[in-house]
């Protein structure tokens, strides 16, 4: 029985449903790493060690494999001295100008000159044992440095710029995921914890607490002057939250006029040696402070 497939098959889905955040996180630590192993290139190593990165990283893959291969190493020449091969001593930064009109980003070193060496170039093609060429610059040239060590800290660093961003772009691609699947809100109330609502309105006044949050949920000072409307059915707590308001206006030292004909807050509140006025109920405390309930 064949299927039916209902709607229109959409090829390009927009926007899409992929973590983009922490892909997006993924990308710059690569970006990164590659700037820091940009700068161990070029801050962290001598010319010379510059020179031969390409072939140390060639013969490393493939003396793996125990192939050989065609290589053009440096050598320097002089009358007095002959030909040799370039060490560290004989070269500095610089620019050469070989034969093939092709530049040379190396130059002789004044020690070198001072040897008799005159000439810097790059010698002719020769087959070597990758195993061997790689032993060779790894304790001539890199001071018996592999590859992963001369990188292991730009490797690290970008390692760390990933676990940093992750907290951030896993939490902003959860967020993502939600809105896409419930929606957005645009405009209207929206349920918040007391720790969420005081950071959001700023709490930093007067507050209630009940006995299924933990914390207390306040207003901002500046709003305490205007009307708190308290609802709810019959022993739900509203004389609990009105006596809460109450505590925190005595403990700061406020005063509070209360209209209460049933007389349920002058048992609790009223001091006539403070000097409280009980035709209504009125407590009187030495700064003005006016709420109505």
């Amino acid at each position: 029985m064949a299927t039916t497939h209902w709607g229109r098959k959409e090829t390009i889905i927009f926007p899409p449903h992929s973590p983009i955040y922490s892909y997006g996180a993924v990308f710059l630590a690569f970006v990164l790493t590659g700037c820091f192993m940009y700068l161990r290139f070029n801050f962290g190593q001598t010319p010379l060690q510059q020179f031969y990165t390409p072939i140390y990283l060639r013969s490393a893959a493939a003396g793996a494999f125990s192939k050989t291969d065609k290589y053009q190493l440096l050598y320097a020449a002089g009358v007095s001295t002959g030909v040799e091969l370039a060490s560290e001593a004989d070269v500095q930064a610089g620019t050469t100008l070989t034969s093939r009109a092709k530049q040379l980003p190396l130059a002789l070193s004044d020690a070198a000159q001072a040897r008799g060496l005159d000439v810097l170039y790059r010698g002719p093609e020769q087959k070597y044992v990758d195993a061997g060429l790689h032993t060779y610059l790894q304790n001539v040239v890199y001071g018996g440095d592999q590859l992963r060590d001369i990188y292991k800290l730009p490797f690290l660093f970008g390692l760390l710029s990933l676990v940093a961003q992750l907290p951030f772009s896993i939490t902003k691609d959860i967020k993502r995921r939600k809105a896409m699947k419930y929606g957005r809100r645009l405009k209207g109330p929206v349920m918040l914890t007391p720790r969420e609502f005081n950071k959001t309105v700023n709490g930093d006044g007067i507050g209630f607490k009940t006995t299924e949050a933990k914390q207390m949920m306040r207003i901002p000072l500046q709003a305490e002057a205007q009307h708190i409307e308290l609802m709810g059915d019959t022993g739900a707590g509203k004389t609990t939250l009105i006596m809460q308001i109450l505590r925190q206006i005595q403990g700061r030292g406020h005063a509070a006029i209360v209209y209460d004909p049933a007389c349920e807050f002058i048992q609790r509140f009223y001091d006539a040696k403070r000097g409280d006025m009980d035709r209504v109920l009125v407590l009187l405390i030495p700064v003005l402070f006016t709420g109505f309930f």
